[in-house]
């Protein structure tokens, strides 16, 4: 008779795991149209001064710049998650995540790492804590009108993190959390 191997109970084992699917990423394409209009609406202030012009022209160089920054601070947002992934001792990987057959944007992730609560959470909120308060003075430069786009659209994207440090939340106070690629596994502790 064949012996089954089988692991000793520990303890820990996976409360429970989330991943956005379709329905979700509805939700936050519906939810981000009323943020990105209230962000544009305060950096854009700033970055006029609070004089709404009359008039303007938007011309291709502008749209390619405008779309350059955006990219460029998506980027810079998924490196703050990294340098906190690395300040917790785990390894960053980045990528482009899709949904189904939709791009649903930029991850960065630490596989099979495991962080506690509070780390977790400090990793997750870092681009929103650090960053969105950046584009008020980077919007009053001379060049502020071309970032108040770019930042209305970090602020925007931030509700994926604030969506994930929702999850975590409701979970216990000693779990551990696993980054996954396109979603979220919490863990129980070892007894």
């Amino acid at each position: 008779m064949a012996e089954q191997l089988q692991a000793p109970p520990t303890g820990d084992g996976p409360i429970s795991e989330w991943h956005p699917n379709r329905r979700t990423l509805a939700a936050w394409y519906i939810l981000s149209i009323p943020i990105f209009v209230v962000a544009l609406a305060v950096y854009g202030m700033i970055a006029v001064r609070g004089e709404i012009p009359m008039q303007w022209t938007i011309d291709s160089t502008q749209i390619i710049v405008v779309l350059a920054l955006t990219f460029g601070l998506a980027w810079v947002h998924e490196g703050v998650h990294g340098l906190a992934i690395l300040a917790f001792g785990a390894t960053p990987s980045f990528g482009v995540l899709k949904i189904g057959v939709t791009l649903a944007g930029f991850y960065t992730t630490a596989p099979g790492h495991r962080f506690g609560r509070t780390q977790y959470l400090i990793i997750c909120l870092a681009p929103l804590v650090l960053l969105a308060p950046l584009g008020v003075p980077a919007c009053m430069l001379p060049f502020g009108a071309y970032l108040m786009v770019p930042f209305a659209i970090l602020f925007t994207g931030c509700m994926g993190d604030v969506t994930i440090a929702w999850h975590v939340l409701r979970g216990p106070h000693d779990v551990l959390c696993e980054d996954l690629r396109d979603g979220l596994r919490l863990w129980r502790r070892e007894a």
